[in-house]
Formats: C-alpha cells, sequence, structure tokens
C-alpha cells in the first residue's frame, strides 16, 4: 500500500510539474525571457518584436506550449533545434496545447523558410518542415497575417548571433 502512494505521489508530481512553469503559473511566460525582431525581406524594416522564452534543452523543446491557457500578446517561445540530435526528424504538433499556434521554421541565417498557420489545439497531426531548421518560433495564432510576416523575412535573435 505504501509503494502504490509513493508511485502516485510521483505521478502526481510529474503531472503538476507538466502543467505549470517555475513559477507555477499555467498561463505565465517560463523562466528568462529575451526578445526577438523579425525583419521584412522586402524593405528590411522590423514587423514585429516579440519577448520569448528559449526552449534550449531536450526537456524544454518536448513540452514546448503544452498547457498553456493563454500566450501574451508579443510572447512566443523559440526552439533550439541543436539540442535534438541530428539523426531525428523534426516535426511539431499540438498535443495538449490549449492555444492555436502560428509556426515559424528558421534557418542558421534566421532567414523564415517555411510557416505553418493556426496550429489547432490538441491536433496530433505532424507538422514536417521541408528541411531540418536551426529553430522554431511559436506564436500566438493569427500573429503571421497580424503583422505580415512570411517566408523569407529574418528572424534576428542571440541564437543566431545577428541581434
Amino acid at each position: 500500500m505504501y509503494k502504490l502512494i509513493k508511485i502516485m505521489a510521483a505521478v502526481m508530481f510529474v503531472f503538476v510539474s507538466a502543467c505549470s512553469d517555475d513559477n507555477g503559473n499555467a498561463n505565465g511566460v517560463k523562466g528568462d525571457t529575451s526578445s526577438v525582431r523579425i525583419f521584412s525581406k522586402t524593405d528590411n524594416k522590423i514587423l514585429h518584436n516579440f519577448n520569448i522564452e528559449l526552449a534550449d534543452n531536450n526537456e524544454k523543446v518536448y513540452h514546448g506550449l503544452m498547457g498553456r491557457n493563454s500566450l501574451d500578446e508579443n510572447s512566443g517561445m523559440l526552439f533550439d533545434i541543436n539540442v535534438v540530435p541530428k539523426d531525428i526528424d523534426i516535426a511539431f504538433w499540438m498535443k495538449d496545447t490549449l492555444i492555436p499556434l502560428d509556426i515559424l521554421f528558421i534557418d542558421e541565417n534566421g532567414i523564415i523558410f517555411y510557416i505553418h498557420k493556426n496550429a489547432k489545439p490538441y491536433d496530433t497531426t505532424p507538422i514536417y518542415p521541408p528541411k531540418r531548421p536551426r529553430a522554431v518560433l511559436e506564436i500566438n495564432g493569427g500573429q503571421i497575417d497580424k503583422y505580415g510576416i512570411s517566408v523569407g523575412d529574418m528572424l534576428k535573435s542571440d541564437l543566431f548571433g545577428n541581434n
């Protein structure tokens, strides 16, 4: 009986940890944030600034924005794909993700090469980019159109060393 209680307590701890951020807030931004800027490919003007949290280890990359009830208007998550072994195909899905997201796939130079708009909450259909990205940015669904972001635009960030 005692062993069963310990197992149940461990399962509950993992569940609660997966549903909240470092501060126990299921809606907030986890940990440290930085910013990224997206520049237009046509005139090099800033299209928008986003405050992002960086998914820079396997746990953060795997968990992403799952379990979040909301995401601030100018926020997002930037995934450092270099932490994922090269022999693993990159695909994103919306399992346990409660909010619609726009997903931008970015090459090693910070250029957006593929966009998936308005990914549907809870959808387990894999979203595969046409090639392996260097990074992936998830933002609120609809912001791609709202800010006029398109393939070929450039993301500037410390991650690419082009900030």
